[in-house]
């Protein structure tokens, strides 16, 4: 099977389970689930690249899920002022995603930072991880600027974001793991298998 085609495949998959459950209490987690499996398997192969690249996601996406399953931002503003909870939900989501994309666009560096590993090096999939993120980032923005006209302009009718948020989340969620999931299966055939 061709690379190209095992990814794709991966990654069809894995969007297609994601949106059948679409209830974020099983979603959350099982992706989570999967950042730490990934970040684990990466430590058992001493394959540094690919531990850096799951662990540092699991962590920062691991600090979100805390600030929202904890109820931080809801205890902090009024549950009447829409605008504001909608400006600091979306706004904190939108920081953690570019705070995601920059760590992983710096990853050889930040990994290098913390391990003197000589194994620490450019992977093929570097080019991909900070993408998805800059992706959700996007998604986000997008959910922010339409709380501020559904909110402050009384612009009820624009909520095509918000009606589709989980799902433009989970596909974003899906690529990172379906990546995540091939660059397993890399590390453990040689590339010459995988073009046949």
């Amino acid at each position: 099977m061709k690379l190209s085609n095992l990814i794709l495949f991966t990654i069809a998959s894995i969007a297609f389970f994601y949106i059948q459950l679409w209830d974020d209490r099983i979603v959350t987690p099982l992706y989570l689930f999967l950042l730490g499996f990934s970040t684990i398997y990466g430590v058992y192969t001493k394959n540094i690249n690919m531990a850096h690249i799951a662990g540092f996601i699991f962590i920062l996406t691991g600090i979100s899920h805390i600030i929202f399953e904890t109820g931080l931002i809801n205890e902090a503003t009024p549950e009447e002022n829409k605008l504001l909870q909608g400006t600091l939900i979306y706004g904190t989501q939108l920081l953690i995603s570019l705070l995601i994309a920059i760590v992983l666009i710096f990853r050889v560096q930040t990994s290098r930072a913390l391990s003197k590993s000589k194994n620490i090096e450019l992977t093929h999939f570097d080019g991909v991880f900070h993408w998805i993120f800059i992706y959700m980032a996007a998604v986000n923005l997008l959910a922010l600027l339409e709380n501020i006209a559904w909110s402050y302009f009384e612009l009820k009718s624009w909520t095509l974001i918000y009606d589709n948020f989980e799902g433009l989340i989970y596909i974003a969620w899906a690529l990172c793991c379906g990546a995540l999931l091939t660059m397993m299966i890399c590390s453990k055939k040689p590339t010459e298998q995988l073009a046949q």
